[in-house]
């Protein structure tokens, strides 16, 4: 009696590994609409039925890819209250933390911004990975509105300097460093 062939092992976490990396790659290439999940799956070497039993769907994978891209902004923005400014501003503008790695989140939602799922994607995640947590961190009645603006800020400043491709000088990161500390300060010290 002839033993039956033994398929290949199956690595879940490899795979769905692939699968993100493949639909972070076409998200940031195309938006959200123009994407297909046939076309996420053959860059990935799968099945597409594999996306909807990892991910659940197209939004299901979207809204992973988000969270993969983004790191805990409570590492940067948690600390002391007086710093708050200094802090935050350094983070955003050093020149020697440029990486693709950082704009992806900043892309992605830039990039798929004119789709309604996929902005509601987006406002869900940085509600609830930004404003919320932040909101608490303040802890005072108008939090929700500063916690609103800071990440409108964070986020714009993020997008022009990455359009920009970073400071030509020390000197321009030192000003831009003040000048951004003491407007992020104003914004959490306001009453």
């Amino acid at each position: 009696m002839i033993a039956p062939a033994r398929s290949r092992p199956r690595n879940a976490a490899a795979t769905r590994s692939a699968i993100l990396n493949a639909a972070r790659s076409r998200f940031l290439l195309e938006g959200y609409d123009q994407v297909g999940l046939r076309a996420i799956a053959g860059d990935a070497g799968v099945d597409a039925a594999l996306i909807c039993r990892y991910f659940g769907s197209k939004e299901g994978l979207f809204a992973d890819v988000l969270a993969s891209t983004s790191k805990d902004p409570m590492d940067v923005l948690a600390g002391d209250r007086a710093t708050f400014g200094r802090r935050v501003a350094a983070a955003m503008l050093d020149p020697s933390k440029r990486s693709p790695e950082r704009m992806a989140f900043i892309q992605l939602a830039t990039r798929s911004s004119a789709s309604p799922v996929a902005s509601k994607l987006v406002r869900s995640h940085i509600e609830s990975q930004f404003i919320v947590p932040f909101t608490a961190w303040l802890g005072d009645r108008c939090a929700a509105e500063k916690a609103w603006l800071t990440a409108a800020v964070l986020m714009g400043v993020a997008l022009l300097s990455d359009i920009e491709g970073g400071h030509p000088s020390q000197n321009r990161y030192a000003t831009d460093t003040d000048r951004l500390a003491r407007s992020l300060q104003e914004i959490v010290d306001s009453p």
